[in-house]
């Protein structure tokens, strides 16, 4: 996927998850709606970066390492597995900071978000490329 793509994905991907996480957020914790959507922000944004940063690196591997760019359902649960557990390892001491949690109550919290988001990524994934796939077959063939 070319780079305007990626950015297409990490902006879709990143609003979807920010508006699903801001109305998550308060019903699991002590955060009200508006820090937990100011926080959505920054993760949003850092996640946007780092989600561009993996995936090119993720593609960049399954063309020039494995030399195959075909993603089965392994090669999906193993990227979503590895994009959020190297967002929570980069991200971790920033929700605990912000929240004025102790290192042990973010993980706990983050790992109810750990489950939500990397079962998100999945699905948005999945949907993101059937979508693309349709997208680019009505393109190449269109109908009158």
């Amino acid at each position: 996927m070319s780079f305007a793509g990626r950015m297409v994905h990490a902006v879709l991907f990143e609003v979807f998850a920010l508006l699903s996480i801001a109305l998550l957020l308060p019903l699991i914790s002590h955060v009200d709606v508006q820090k937990s959507l100011i926080l959505g922000v920054f993760f949003s944004l850092a996640a946007m970066l780092w989600n561009v940063i993996f995936n090119m690196t993720f593609d960049w591997y399954l063309a020039k390492v494995r030399k195959n760019t075909h993603k089965s359902a392994a090669v999906r649960v193993v990227h979503a597995l590895l994009f959020e557990g190297t967002f929570v390892a980069l991200t971790l001491p920033v929700l605990a900071w912000a929240l004025g949690l102790t290192l042990w109550s973010a993980i706990k919290l983050e790992a109810v978000l750990i489950v939500f988001v990397t079962v998100y990524t999945l699905v948005f994934n999945i949907v993101f490329d059937w979508s693309r796939g349709k997208l680019s077959n009505q393109i190449a063939s269109p109908t009158d």
